[in-house]
């Protein structure tokens, strides 16, 4: 108890002089962009990669035919034009003269040979179920139909064609997305299995390159692309990236000028609310605790799953426990995320609250733990967590810890943290009870939040199967995409059907909140996709 008070001492002293002020203004003397990140990089593989660290770093050194814009809006990229057919099923894709970091062209050979890779069930690409949408995209991802039957096709060098089996609204934004990156075919097959785990074995067509990461250190750095086919218009030389995970070892570095934004969390988050360098960024995201069904069999029981839901405080977690903007959910999708495309309407208004199902009721969760354990012919319980190592997944899975534990009888909980990437290798290989992660969008659309409760998707890691959810989602995604009336009303009952079953237990909506240098300048933090775009960041002199 000593310790633990000197630490809050400590903190508040360190808090106290980010408050007073930090050092500020950048050197006349041109210098990285100094960037503190919670997380190491997993891969640079476009078709595995699954964290958002990696995505972010993906979004600014491998760019696909378009890319978001500030608003989230999908802007062309390598595709300098873009042809529709009249049914809306045909894309024709006019690609810009563009080249890979070895100086070799892009061309609509790299997007068909990575579009055919991420389908071919040997690849087990994590998003390869986002290709469904194009013909004979799911029965090659199935093994049903070989990868060349894809619907894709280069016309030429410069002209990339995709063939839909329906119309997608939303198809320009999915192309934005990593998975949908090109590939330099002889490339990837001279690195093997080696391909993307380090700077080195990575090509790139962005407006920047990876330097000086060998697949598993804490630091690297994005080099300006000098083969970027709009370098005038990128403005950092280069980006240094560090992973800090201890909050008060980020106030210091901050304090002292050594990094130029970092995430605080927290107590510290909390104390620096309102300050002038503290600055809290949105997230289109989801933290929720996955349940091994397969494992764990006593998970199919709704009781069991009630009464784990109703111990926890998401309010209390949210606002006393993490204490850094995060939002306590009142349902899976968030508000301010995605609105109807005809009335305006916001998604998560729309739905409503699932107040039954997120309610804070330690009561009626003892009863159905009771009802549990008739059902189950079992009176103990016991469960390990698995969640990343960084602060804020510590604290979330000691809250949980503490609650079921001491408002459970018979119920007793670990606690393992991994590093992210080991973390979630773990939890694709099902060697778990309770996994303790988070879900976010990559795409500007509720589906993308929503596909995880889909019994197909591969990050669906506890294998949750509920038979209505999946088909509501297969009919959104499918025979009600063009209906965007039905198609909201398929997502809406799928996100409540799932809350109501307690299929994932949701916890809360994340938001960041950074120490920022104010003379940090054109910096574009994303909600959904990549987080961050550097191309126009830049370090002022204060004045």
């Amino acid at each position: 108890m000593k310790w633990r008070k000197l630490q809050q001492l400590l903190l508040a002293l360190v808090v106290s002089l980010v408050l007073v002020g930090c050092s500020g203004g950048a050197s006349k003397e041109e210098r990285p962009i100094k960037m503190g990140v919670k997380t190491e990089l997993s891969t640079l593989d476009t078709l595995i990669v699954g964290d958002i660290e990696s995505f972010s770093v993906l979004g600014n050194t491998v760019e696909g035919l378009y890319r978001l814009d500030a608003d989230n809006q999908p802007q062309p990229a390598i595709a300098e034009k873009t042809d529709v057919s009249e049914d809306g099923k045909t894309y024709t894709f006019h690609l810009r003269d563009a080249k890979w970091s070895n100086g070799e062209a892009v061309t609509a050979h790299d997007f068909v040979y990575a579009w055919q890779t991420a389908v071919n069930p040997d690849k087990a690409a994590r998003y390869a179920y986002m290709f469904a949408n194009i013909v004979n995209g799911e029965a090659a991802a199935k093994g049903q139909v070989p990868v060349e039957e894809l619907g894709v096709k280069a016309i030429d060098d410069k002209t990339f064609e995709v063939k839909l089996n329906h119309p997608v609204s939303y198809f320009l934004s999915v192309v934005a997305f990593a998975p949908f990156y090109p590939q330099n075919q002889a490339f990837v097959e001279e690195h093997g299995e080696a391909y993307g785990t380090s700077s080195d074995k990575m090509l790139y067509n962005g407006p920047f390159t990876v330097e000086n990461w060998d697949g598993s250190n804490q630091t690297w750095q994005l080099v300006k692309n000098e083969n970027y086919w709009d370098k005038d218009n990128v403005k950092p030389q280069k980006v240094d990236f560090q992973v800090i995970k201890e909050v008060p070892t980020a106030l210091s570095l901050f304090e002292n000028g050594e990094v130029d934004d970092v995430l605080i969390t927290g107590e510290a988050a909390k104390q620096l609310q309102g300050s002038d360098n503290f600055v809290v960024e949105p997230q289109a995201a989801t933290n929720m605790v996955h349940m091994n069904y397969t494992k764990r069999p006593e998970f199919k029981n709704k009781n069991l799953r009630k009464a784990l839901s109703l111990v926890i405080d998401r309010d209390q977690l949210a606002n006393g426990v993490l204490a850094d903007g995060a939002v306590p959910a009142e349902n899976f999708v968030p508000h301010d995320f995605v609105k109807h495309p005809n009335t305006g309407n916001d998604f998560a208004d729309d739905a409503g609250n699932v107040d039954k199902a997120l309610r804070y009721d330690v009561e009626s969760a003892k009863q159905a733990l009771e009802e549990a354990k008739k059902e189950l012919g079992q009176d103990q319980f016991h469960f390990e967590i698995l969640a990343y190592d960084d602060p804020q997944m510590k604290l979330v899975a000691q809250y949980l810890q503490g609650q079921w534990q001491n408002e459970l009888e018979g119920v007793t909980v670990d606690i393992r943290t991994m590093p992210k990437q080991t973390a979630l290798a773990e939890a694709g290989k099902k060697n778990f009870d309770l996994f303790l992660s988070g879900w976010a969008a990559i795409l500007p659309d509720a589906i993308n939040l929503l596909d995880i409760l889909n019994t197909k998707t591969t990050a669906n890691f506890g294998d949750y199967n509920n038979p209505k959810v999946n088909e509501l989602l297969d009919l959104a995604e499918g025979d009600h995409a063009t209906d965007v009336d039905q198609r909201w009303q398929d997502m809406i009952e799928a996100q409540n059907t799932m809350v109501d079953d307690y299929g994932f237990l949701v916890l809360y909506h994340p938001y960041e909140g950074h120490l920022r240098n104010p003379n940090l300048k054109g910096f574009v933090y994303h909600s959904v996709g990549a987080k961050y775009d550097f191309r126009q960041a830049e370090l002022v002199d204060a004045n």
